[in-house]
């Protein structure tokens, strides 16, 4: 994990100093470092950040592209179904062979 760490905090130092450059690539590399800083956490967590930025990035691009905004945002939408999907099957599974 530390190795991880160090990738993460090379990564947002890296998005900071390409915001003076060029701000498309350091957003890139800023999402790739929030994925990464989110994976020790579980797949929850990981698709929640995921559906999170799917969303927030269709909101913001409706404005510049709405068919590539709608689409973001629908696949934000079909992230959250599949969380919210698997959520219920991990509770079932683990309801039935439930340990005493």
């Amino acid at each position: 994990m530390n190795i991880l760490k160090i990738i993460k905090y090379i990564l947002f130092c890296l998005a900071i100093v390409l915001l003076f450059i060029n701000w498309k690539i350091s957003i890139i590399v800023w999402l790739v470092a929030v994925i990464l800083h989110t994976i020790p956490f579980g797949p929850n967590t990981l698709l929640s950040v995921i559906t999170g930025i799917l969303i927030i990035a269709g909101v913001i691009y409706i404005f510049i592209d709405w068919k590539i905004g709608v689409l973001l945002f629908g696949f934000g939408i079909l992230a959250t179904r599949f969380r919210v999907w698997a959520n219920k099957k991990n509770i079932d599974y683990y309801k039935k062979f439930k340990k005493n």
